[in-house]
């Protein structure tokens, strides 16, 4: 599901600081660790600037000195709280994941029609892409740029549960009679493939995003189908 924006950090610190809000109340936390004397949230802003950097640089071109001066810190705050620089790459990952992870459950559970629950699921999905944009871009990045010699990251586990949360809804849909016969594969495929373009437009044409208005009304298209009926093709 698919190009760094200027400025400094956008939603970055606010992908990390919901990351590090929900490990705490998983945890029993109230409130995070104490900093030992480092300035608070320099965890956030750490990330948020590592996120800013990798997705603009890459992972190879990217100091740890210029992680903490755009994050307005020094070197020690870094290594407090991540060790290095490989370290604090692969927390962005985990914590991307985690996101995931967390939004997937939640979206794939729930009652209703298959054709509501898909639509509700891709909403939102859709929702958790338009909060956490940097860290999308970053994961594009990561995705489709060069290696850099940055610690790798299995993307297809990502990919396999999305696959697997819509195709498990779409053999529902077909098995109740709700959809028409197919191979629920094929039509997963279709299905995520309108999100994914949608997410792509919105990350590289902001002003023309379908947003979730026009990611519905593609997919109504899709659940419609656009093909007439034989009995009402008109004759050549």
């Amino acid at each position: 599901m698919e190009g760094m924006p200027s400025g400094g950090a956008l939603d970055g610190a606010r992908f990390v600081s919901y990351t590090y809000r929900s490990v705490c109340m998983r945890n029993g936390s109230a409130s995070p660790p104490d900093d030992h004397g480092h300035p608070p949230g320099a965890r956030e802003k750490l990330l948020g600037a590592a996120i800013d950097l990798f997705t603009a640089r890459g992972y190879a071109a990217t100091s740890v000195r210029e992680i903490v001066e755009h994050a307005g810190l020094t070197k020690p705050a870094l290594y407090y709280h991540f060790g290095s620089k490989e370290a604090i790459y692969l927390e962005i990952l985990r914590e991307v994941r985690l996101v995931m992870d967390e939004a997937l459950s939640r979206l794939s559970s729930g009652g209703g029609p298959a054709r509501e629950r898909l639509i509700r699921f891709a909403v939102g999905l859709f929702e958790v892409f338009e909060g956490n944009v940097s860290a999308a871009r970053f994961m594009n990045a990561v995705l489709w740029g060069p290696p850099q010699g940055a610690p790798p990251f299995d993307f297809r586990t990502v990919h396999d549960a999305i696959r697997a949360a819509v195709g498990g809804m779409v053999e529902e849909g077909i098995a109740q009679g709700e959809f028409g016969p197919g191979e629920p594969t094929d039509v997963a495929q279709a299905f995520i493939a309108v999100l994914s373009f949608s997410m792509d437009v919105h990350l590289v044409y902001p002003d023309s995003s379908p947003g979730t208005a026009g990611l519905r009304r593609t997919l109504d298209i899709l659940f419609r189908g656009i093909a007439r009926p034989v009995d009402q093709e008109t004759p050549r």
